[in-house]
């Protein structure tokens, strides 16, 4: 039976094994090895398969088409390590960028808790960990491949140098350039674009700043961002001119003014923050509460304030995707709810405590009476009806190894929620083992059925026999998801069609749509079309009449 007295004097129980067991297991469920899922893993798996294959490491291609979307820089940590080991097979290749993307998410974790322990709080390294791995929209953005968690990491080593940067002032420089050089690998350089405004304001607003060790740490992670991001532009220039034109008007393009309604931008940025910044926005409204002036007076604060609202208005301004522009503000929220945990209301630490063990508990009851059921395998079953009206011919396999992960984390889960004489930083382990138990019991006990259904594979080998791959193929649009996938699956090289849907350039063709009236009856002919039972996007092979 849990108790709560306020009165009470324990032990701290957020112990470091404690900690470091409950981030090892988060971060290992996102190493799970599966197929490329939407919206960025096609794209990662066919862009590190291209630069391998291909040799073009500053205009990466994906099937003959140049991909511009993001900067190299991420897709090279990957094609270095499997062009280091000569690593050939397409599922080796998988599986090393899914280990090399959980090292990243560590280093994440690693810096982060660095910062946290530097804030003016005790012990708060372990604080800021729970609280980000706890988070929604972290969970959001490790739990799939994509260049989010390095642009996160990059953000956090920027605040990680400017903290320092009394202390260390020589390497912290060199620290910031690596944040830079992260944060230039967006879609756009907004985020870049940012962190130099701020190295510019910071002065502005606090003398604390105003030193020869932050001129010193600030000119040098800027000069030497400089002269390689200026390399890299020059480079790129001279390898393929017409690329180069097309990436710096998209990497410059920081405001889209297509359709932008000021007030529909805002309410659509609040209303992603209400959920992505669960439960740290809680803790903020308490910190901010609590701390009220004082909260300027740690500096590292100052600066994740400073951050967070500048995200927010170019958010507003942008006229983006409210989620791609403000994701980075997970970070920056993290370390301002993590300083006054200690300081919660026991009345407050037990509503929260028990709402976590309610929601948790509720979710991975679910989880395990649905297993239950798929090992039941009642034939005709409305359950049974809905695992294969959604999947794509998924056949359930018992595995003992999968059981004992779901039978270990939920006795560690039940563990962690009755201890005794809760706090605050308790509370928040108890929430950061809660989202450990429902994730890695989801996957130790799903995730075969759950990847039947995201899964682009069966489509892909079922449409090989009505392709010739030794002529010819074409597609509809430009850097589509069935360039990506053909190409990582089967090495077959989709020509891109630039205007609308003129894909004649070939006498097959792979079109993806949703409105099968898109494509030319009088030119073309339909002979095989597919799609995921979840997906209102279908594929299709034609040939010309």
């Amino acid at each position: 039976m849990l108790t709560y007295n306020a009165t009470y004097k324990v032990k701290r129980k957020d112990r470091p094994w404690l900690i470091f067991i409950l981030a090892l297991i988060w971060v290992l469920g996102t190493a799970f090895f599966h197929s490329p899922w939407e919206p960025y893993e096609p794209f990662v798996f066919a862009v590190v398969k291209g630069i391998i294959h291909s040799n073009s490491w500053l205009v990466p291609y994906v099937s003959s088409a140049p991909y511009l979307e993001i900067q190299p820089f991420y897709f090279w940590i990957y094609a270095s390590i499997i062009k280091l080991f000569n690593i050939t097979d397409i599922q080796a290749i998988a599986n090393t960028i899914r280990l090399m993307n959980t090292i990243i998410i560590f280093s994440l974790l690693l810096i982060v808790g660095r910062i946290g322990s530097n804030l003016n709080a005790f012990k708060n390294g372990r604080t800021v960990i729970l609280i980000l791995i706890s988070s929604i929209g972290f969970i959001n953005i490790a739990y799939q491949l994509s260049p989010n968690i390095l642009i996160l990491l990059g953000f956090s080593l920027y605040i990680y140098a400017l903290q320092k940067h009394k202390d260390l002032p020589g390497i912290s420089g060199w620290i910031l350039f690596i944040g830079l050089l992260l944060l230039s690998i967006n879609f756009t350089c907004e985020f870049v674009a940012l962190g130099l405004l701020i190295l510019l304001i910071l002065p502005l607003i606090d003398k604390y700043w105003r030193s020869k060790k932050y001129f010193m740490t600030s000119v040098t992670g800027v000069f030497l961002f400089s002269i390689i991001f200026y390399f890299y532009c020059v480079q790129l220039q001279n390898v393929n001119s017409d690329f180069f034109v097309q990436w710096q008007v998209r990497y410059t393009n920081l405001i889209s003014r297509d359709d932008y309604h000021f007030w529909e931008q805002g309410f659509g940025t609040l209303k992603i923050l209400v959920w992505y910044l669960v439960p740290s926005w809680f803790l903020v409204i308490w910190t901010v509460y609590k701390r009220r002036l004082r909260i300027f007076q740690d500096k590292t604060i100052q600066l994740c304030i400073l951050w967070s609202l500048l995200l927010f208005v170019f958010t507003l301004m942008s006229g983006k995707n409210p989620e791609q522009a403000i994701f980075p503000i997970v970070v920056t929220f993290v370390l301002i709810a993590s300083i006054e945990v200690d300081s919660i209301r026991i009345t407050i630490v037990s509503l929260f405590n028990w709402f976590s063990i309610f929601i948790f508990g509720l979710f991975g009851a679910v989880i395990w009476a649905l297993y239950v059921l798929l090992n039941l395998n009642i034939k005709n079953s409305q359950f049974m009806r809905m695992i294969n009206e959604y999947s794509q011919g998924y056949i359930y396999n018992f595995n003992i190894w999968q059981l004992s992960l779901a039978i270990i984390v939920t006795i560690i889960w039940l563990f962690m929620i009755t201890r005794r004489h809760i706090k605050g930083r308790e509370m928040l382990t108890n929430w950061a083992s809660g989202t450990m138990f429902v994730l890695v019991l989801f996957l130790a006990l799903w995730l075969p059925w759950f990847d039947s259904v995201l899964t682009f594979k069966p489509i892909v080998e079922n449409s090989l026999k009505y392709i010739d791959k030794n002529t010819c193929v074409g597609t509809n649009g430009y850097n589509g998801t069935q360039i990506a996938l053909w190409y990582y699956y089967s090495n077959v090289n989709l020509m891109p069609s630039f205007v609308n849907l003129d894909y004649s350039i070939c006498n097959q063709a792979v079109v993806a749509t949703e409105d099968e009236n898109s494509i030319d009856k009088k030119q073309w002919k339909i002979i095989w079309q597919a799609k995921r039972p979840i997906d209102k996007k279908v594929y299709y092979i034609v040939k010309h009449k």
